[in-house]
């Protein structure tokens, strides 16, 4: 499969899945309105009936995640991973996203009886339970000794002093792919790469990757980002509080469908800004190295990622938070 079908099956899948998302958490929250009020004033079975919804949500998502995640790769030649051995990832994946779906729709269940001074309480704590899941991004583990990636860790971390490079903690992750390598500093500081970095780049090129991550630090913007994305959540949960809701149910139901629709529509206004950041972090890459070897190592990234090299204009403008390659490269040329 070539990369343009390959993220093409990608791109259509993921947005039927959240065109179907916001079918289902939008019908379910106008049917709602016609639920019986003595029936939502149990909250056992208030609670109950939302867990369910939360489990029926994510059953329905499993064909798009299993076509993007497992057939697919499979298909590409992208992953050795067993249908089986994806269907026991997503499992444990879904019930984390699971309860939080069902956690957020009980906080919206719990708004919808609670004062305005109640409620400017709960924007606190959930100001300070957003910060710390920020925070709390999972690293990965660190490289065991003997492994061939601690022995690539410490040739990279030679050339990150050559570099200029902060010094940094360094943890592995699996991305379940073959090829695909992906990598960026946490909030927390850590380094985190994928395995597949270790066995698709050379040491300098690792490095030269992870220095170019420095930029989101030494310029702040990592620090803008944590205060976009609570500023925009926030905001989110503000319109849920105000969604007209003729019963507790609903009001869970429907803040969960505003606060669907707000995250969807962030796709289409925080690319640009995503954009213009990598831009820059390709530019302050050239710092350390030159712009020949830089443009060697984006091109290098995006052949390993199957990166889709013939996008549209207006597909970048809607889609995309990384630019084309060959605009990334005109800015470094």
């Amino acid at each position: 499969m070539d990369p343009v079908s390959y993220q093409q099956v990608r791109l259509w899948s993921g947005i039927t899945s959240i065109g179907l998302n916001l079918g289902i958490i939008w019908s379910l929250a106008w049917i709602s309105g016609f639920t019986c009020d003595e029936f939502t004033k149990n909250f056992v079975l208030s609670s109950t009936i939302l867990l369910l919804i939360a489990l029926g949500i994510s059953l329905a998502n499993l064909p798009f995640d299993l076509l993007v995640g497992n057939s697919v790769e499979r298909f590409a030649a992208r992953t050795d991973e067993t249908t089986g051995q994806w269907l026991m990832d997503w499992v444990s994946l879904r019930l984390g996203t699971t309860a939080g779906l069902w956690v957020g729709m009980m906080i919206f269940l719990f708004m919808s009886t609670i004062s305005t001074g109640s409620f400017l309480s709960l924007m606190g704590v959930l100001t300070a339970a957003i910060i710390l899941l920020f925070l709390m991004i999972p690293a990965g583990s660190p490289a065991p000794d003997g492994s061939s990636e601690k022995d690539f860790q410490c040739l990279m971390e030679r050339e990150l002093k050559a570099l200029g490079a902060s010094q940094r903690q360094i943890r592995w992750h699996d991305n379940g792919d073959l090829e695909t390598v992906n990598g960026c500093i946490l909030p927390n500081g850590v380094l985190s790469l994928s395995l597949t970095v270790a066995r698709m780049l050379t040491p300098r090129e690792a490095a030269l990757l992870a220095f170019r991550e420095e930029y989101y630090r030494r310029s702040g913007m990592w620090l803008l980002n944590l205060g976009i994305v609570l500023g925009w959540t926030l905001c989110g949960i503000v319109l849920a509080k105000l969604y007209p809701a003729e019963n507790s149910i609903q009001a869970a139901l429907g803040g969960a469908a505003i606060m669907t629709t707000w995250c969807f529509l962030a796709l289409f206004i925080w690319p640009g800004l995503s954009r213009a950041w990598m831009r820059q972090a390709d530019q302050f890459a050239v710092r350390a190295s030159s712009a020949s070897e830089v443009v060697k190592l984006l091109t290098k990234v995006e052949s390993l990622n199957a990166t889709d090299l013939s996008l549209s204009p207006a597909k970048t403008v809607v889609f995309h938070p990384i630019p084309p390659l060959n605009e990334r490269l005109k800015h470094l040329l």
